[in-house]
């Protein structure tokens, strides 16, 4: 691992961490799975992108081993906006942020979105992540019928399926024009 992050940063990794890992690193590196590395690596080859040369510290690498990398965050921005989520933030976000999200400007999307899912991610971390079942399954247990239904259902007992008489004679006088 250290040899990943040592050929990425070259001169400027020996400069900051040295030749060789130290204590902090090697407990760091005992930390990491291979996903956790591959999000890492991409998180470097970001910021080497964008123009930002230097390793993470040690304090930012134990926070991006866990943050998204921003293919990661667009995949799930568009995954989210187009109400198709693949894990239970994405569907708590479409739930309660996909209004405000759809009515925001796309220079604020991107971060109005991160601040959505870090929101999402620390409830799902203290167990407070709740998604609503579909609305299938609870139109039984909440619907209430209101005055339209029952006077509907009245006047089908009544009359069955049939137009009102006065509606018909309307209709059979303009076909007649």
């Amino acid at each position: 691992m250290f040899g990943s992050f040592l050929s990425i940063y070259e001169t400027q990794w020996e400069y900051q961490y040295g030749s060789l890992p130290t204590g902090r690193f090697i407990e760091f590196s005992e930390a990491i799975d291979a996903e956790k590395l591959n999000r890492l690596l991409k998180h470097c080859h970001e910021r080497i992108q964008t123009g930002n040369s230097w390793p993470p510290q040690m304090g930012e690498l134990w926070v991006l081993k866990d943050a998204l990398t921003a293919e990661e965050l667009l995949d799930s921005r568009i995954r989210v906006l187009s109400r198709m989520p693949a894990s239970q933030i994405e569907k708590w976000l479409v739930q309660n942020k996909l209004f405000n999200l759809k009515h925001l400007a796309e220079n604020k999307l991107d971060e109005q979105f991160k601040k959505y899912y870090l929101e999402a991610k620390r409830l799902q971390e203290k167990g407070l992540l709740h998604t609503e079942a579909p609305e299938s399954s609870l139109l039984g247990n909440h619907s209430v019928k209101n005055l339209n239904d029952v006077m509907r259902e009245a006047y089908e007992q009544k009359h069955g399926r049939q137009l009102h008489p006065r509606i018909r004679q309307i209709i059979d006088h303009n076909n007649d024009e």
